[in-house]
Formats: C-alpha cells, sequence, structure tokens
C-alpha cells in the first residue's frame, strides 16, 4: 500500500480550504475553493500547480494487528520537498492531546510504507477552527513532538510558507 495512490491533485487557487464532512459521519476529509467560511484549515498555496491532497481518515486503511482500526490525522499535502500532514478539531477544550495522538500515529504509519526522508521539509498541523491561532505555551509540546517523530508541529489553523 503507498499513501500516494490515494493522492489527488489540488487547483491552482491563491488559497483553499481543507474540510471535514460534517454531514455524513465515516468520510473523508477534502478541498474546498469555495466555502471560506466553512473551512477546517486555510491553505496559502499562491497560485502554486504542484500540490497533491490525500483524504487519510476515512480513507487509508490503517489497522493494528489484530484488526482494530487505529486513529489517523484527516488529511496530508505534499509537493516535491514538503510533507504535511493535517488534523482537523473544532472544540474549545483538550483537542491538542487528542490532535497531537492523531498525528504520531499517521506520521508512524506512513514512515512504515513510505521513505519520509525524502522530503526535506516535514510538518505536522494541528488546526482547530475554534483557537486558529500559534499559542506559545505549546512551545514544549512541540520540540517533545519533533524529537519522537522528526516532524515539526504547527498548531494553528493556517497552513503557510509551503516550499
Amino acid at each position: 500500500m503507498s499513501f500516494f495512490e490515494y493522492s489527488v491533485p489540488v487547483n491552482k487557487s491563491v488559497e483553499f480550504g481543507i474540510r471535514e464532512n460534517k454531514t455524513e459521519k465515516e468520510q473523508p476529509a477534502y478541498i474546498d475553493y469555495n466555502n471560506r467560511e466553512l473551512w477546517d484549515a486555510v491553505v496559502e498555496s499562491n497560485n502554486r500547480t504542484d500540490f497533491r491532497f490525500i483524504a487519510v481518515d476515512n480513507n487509508i486503511p490503517y489497522n493494528d494487528k489484530i484488526g482494530n482500526e487505529k486513529k489517523r490525522c484527516d488529511a496530508m499535502l505534499y509537493t516535491e520537498q514538503t510533507v504535511i500532514f493535517i488534523e482537523l478539531k473544532n472544540q474549545e477544550k483538550d483537542w491538542l492531546n487528542e490532535a497531537i495522538g492523531q498525528l504520531k500515529s499517521t506520521i508512524e504509519h506512513f514512515k512504515n510504507e513510505e521513505n519520509i526522508m525524502n522530503f526535506k521539509y516535514r510538518k505536522a498541523y494541528a488546526c482547530n477552527k475554534t483557537h486558529p491561532n500559534f499559542n506559545c505555551q505549546f512551545e514544549s509540546r512541540m520540540q517533545k513532538f519533533y524529537r519522537e517523530t522528526g516532524v515539526l508541529l504547527r498548531p494553528e489553523r493556517t497552513i503557510k510558507n509551503i516550499k
């Protein structure tokens, strides 16, 4: 199984959104170019044409040894140089620990299937529509996340400065 088999191209645009399907459970995240007020994450794409999108949760199978489904993040973006893991949240309390767990689980799975070192830049975004901006209180968690995964953690809603 390759994560990249599940990828789709992203249309050229200044920015786009990534959304969870809130109307139907068990549906994967998707890209939205039009309904900005409904976006769970905002991607500043600057009219680039090299982005690819992968819906992960409810799309890519990931089970433990006895067949139980493991936690996954919602989506991924990648370019030739960069891979980004994305977890979407929209809640007030206790959201970051859950998001970190889902991101770590997906990164572990990705590393088992692909060579993450093929990407010069490796990032994970915990995007919370309710708490859209980075908070410096998360700095120690970000450092720990990097030590454990080799991936930079960004707890913010806007995904930008993509190489």
